[in-house]
């Protein structure tokens, strides 16, 4: 793409990208900062004047590559996904961060990774039905879950299970789960 034809265009590192307007609009921050006569130059988005993402944002080329993909298929990794996902929910594309929500939740069924993206993306609802599951599967969690999840989740998981061998209906679960325990875990 020939500099001369990007619209809005942003700075992530030394690599600069190009939405359209009517893209970047549908984004609150960005309509925000481009309609608000008090915030940036008038100029701002502009090829003189990108709008810049220091590196305090964290934001990598890699991150904006993911959030412009064209083709956004279940065949994205879920590393892809979440990169999508937060700088969709950073800059307020509700719409599609509905849509990569939506993706995600179908391709991240295993319970220990679903646990690690609802720490990394804030999604509180996945964590207490994925330490069910490891709760109610026959197979006993492995050294590297057990990092993985943190000594007070695999304490927690592995006191339900116990408790799960004593009782004929191991379907409760997720109402034995301490969430005070779990939610704040990774803190």
């Amino acid at each position: 793409m020939r500099l001369e034809n990007l619209n809005n265009p942003m700075q992530i590192q030394i690599t600069l990208f190009g939405l359209p307007r009517s893209e970047v609009m549908k984004s609150g921050f960005f309509r925000g900062m481009l309609e608000s006569p008090y915030l940036g130059d008038s100029k701002e988005g502009s090829i003189e004047n990108p709008i810049v993402f220091e590196e305090i944002t964290r934001i990598t080329p890699g991150d904006m590559k993911s959030l412009l993909k064209e083709d956004r298929t279940p065949s994205f990794s879920p590393t892809e996904w979440a990169s999508a996902y937060r700088l969709a929910e950073m800059w307020d594309f509700a719409q599609l961060r509905d849509y990569i929500f939506k993706h995600l939740d179908k391709s991240v069924k295993d319970p220990v990774p679903r646990i690690e993206y609802a720490d990394l993306l804030g999604f509180e609802d996945w964590i207490v039905p994925a330490l069910a599951r490891l709760c109610e599967r026959s197979e006993p969690l492995t050294i590297e879950e057990g990092m993985r999840l943190g000594i007070a989740r695999f304490a927690e998981v592995c006191k339900h299970r116990e408790r799960g061998r004593d009782l004929s209906n191991p379907s409760e679960y997720e109402k034995w789960i301490d969430k005070s325990v779990v939610l704040r875990a990774k803190e």
